[in-house]
């Protein structure tokens, strides 16, 4: 990926409260040269790596560390932190999280989808977030109030203060509470006090698949970007001995073919240019070559003993004892 569209991952979680102004919650990760005070000083209001965005104009963006593939975490995730947040839920919108170790697996510490493992491992994580956000929201307005903390609550996006019902919505509060230092631990429900969790509850990222406005990773385009596709060997462990790409390279659209660990790449303009570019490429496979005979054999003795083990079965014999 080029470097240019790396940063814009990253900027789109400042730019969006740039635009909007508001609160960014987030785990404090230190950047790797020590900028992260002069960054921090910089940005005032924005944090990287950030897991909840609430915006002035009321809206509350969840940043998913995992990959939606059909299975609804892109609704799972912020019903877990809103659950705790208790935004209004018509004002929640989600978006895919840039490429950052704050946003690794907590069960396997890499930046993975995989297993049916997502709700179960982010089940207090996202949870804590959307607490963490609402601790600020209520603080903010406590102190706005010149009242007690204990002394308000919250409700479908607001702060109240109980005993004089003054009321403050989160986005008039975003830009107040992103001021302040994140606690260092917050109670979070018990399961029977869930509101959202485990009831019925439209996907959010329905609408966008229906009207072609979601954004996949074919969609995206910056410019100067180029496109690779990779021939690989058709046999775990093949290596390439050699390859011609002249006719490759006659292709419109194909800038180079290179030799990379596991095949041989064909950089192009376009996908379309690379695809046709490398089926066009003509590559030896030295091990394939030299492996054939050997895993045909093998290949031919497994066969073999499965026949003998089906013969030698119990079932089987039995079916042929009483025929």
């Amino acid at each position: 990926m080029s470097a240019s569209a790396i940063v814009g991952r990253r900027e789109f979680i400042r730019t969006g409260a740039a635009i909007g102004g508001g609160l960014l919650v987030s785990l404090y990760v230190p950047l790797p040269d020590g900028r992260s005070d002069a960054l921090a000083a910089e940005e005032k209001d924005f944090a990287l790596n950030a897991f909840v965005r609430i915006g002035t104009d009321e809206s509350v963006t969840v940043i998913s560390a995992h990959s939606e593939m059909g299975q609804g975490i892109y609704t799972s995730l912020p019903m877990l932190l809103n659950e705790e947040l208790q935004a209004d839920w018509s004002k929640v919108l989600v978006e895919a999280a840039p490429v950052d170790k704050v946003y690794n697996h907590p069960v396997f510490g890499i930046q993975m989808t995989g297993g049916s493992t997502t709700s179960p491992a982010e089940w207090e994580r996202y949870r804590r977030m959307g607490a963490l956000a609402r601790t600020m929201l209520v603080e903010a307005a406590a102190r706005q109030w010149n009242v007690e903390a204990s002394s308000c609550h919250v409700d479908n996006g607001a702060v109240i203060h109980g005993a004089t019902r003054r009321r403050a919505t989160y986005g008039s509060l975003a830009n107040a509470a992103a001021q302040l230092t994140p606690p260092a631990d917050v109670p979070l429900k018990s399961a029977k006090a869930f509101t959202l969790i485990g009831k019925p509850t439209r996907r959010l990222d329905t609408p966008s698949k229906t009207n072609g406005t979601a954004q996949f990773g074919l969609d995206v385009n910056v410019p100067g970007m180029l496109t690779a596709v990779v021939a690989r060997p058709p046999v775990f462990g093949g290596k390439v001995a050699k390859f011609d790409a002249s006719e490759t390279l006659k292709v419109p659209g194909v800038k180079a073919v290179e030799q990379v660990p596991s095949g041989v790449a064909v950089i192009a303009a376009r996908f379309w240019p690379a695809k046709i570019g490398r089926d066009k490429l003509v590559i030896s496979i030295g091990i394939w070559d030299r492996m054939r005979g050997s895993l045909r054999t093998r290949c031919c003795a497994i066969s073999q003993r499965w026949r003998n083990s089906r013969e030698r079965s119990p079932k089987r014999q039995a079916t042929r004892q009483q025929l």
